[in-house]
């Protein structure tokens, strides 16, 4: 094979892994959105939860760059959290002016819930590829991670 050939079959091969991430990808989620549904809540609501449950504490102006959305796109979803009483809002001790966020008692429930099935597969896929701890999927997903979150990556 020459070296011309290689470097295609090499592209076709990422160009697969890129359809597998993305399919993937819609999977991993797809069982996820129907429970979302179910409590009546969106996508944004679930990566506003997610976020908090896995860094409580974290400030609006971090939640912002961690979803990587204006304060008008967090504005609606965070209140509506309020209002079902899945997030509450907390001044720092330090600074008044600092908002901190974290989950109720019923938002830890509802985002342990909502990880439970997503944790099951992944375990289940892990053991099935051979790599029972995720350890390459894992560290994938670091360096892609990584690149735009670092900071956040290193305190989950």
């Amino acid at each position: 094979m020459t070296k011309e050939n290689q470097e295609i079959d090499d592209d076709l091969n990422f160009t697969r892994d890129l359809a597998l991430f993305y399919f993937g990808y819609r999977a991993f989620i797809k069982q996820e959105d129907d429970l979302v549904l179910s409590y009546g809540i969106r996508q944004v609501h679930r990566r506003i939860i997610f976020f908090i449950g896995r860094l409580p504490g974290l400030t609006v102006n971090e939640l912002l760059e961690v979803l990587d959305i204006s304060k008008q796109a967090l504005n609606g979803p965070m209140n509506e959290l309020k209002e079902k009483e899945l997030v509450y809002v907390k001044s720092n001790e330090n600074d008044k002016r600092i908002k901190q966020l974290y989950l109720t008692e019923q938002g830890a429930m509802l985002d342990k819930r909502m990880n439970e099935n997503q944790i099951k597969k992944m375990r289940q896929y892990f053991d099935e590829s051979g790599d029972k701890t995720g350890a390459f999927w894992s560290k994938v997903m670091e360096l892609y991670a990584d690149e735009i979150g670092e900071k956040y990556v290193n305190r989950l």
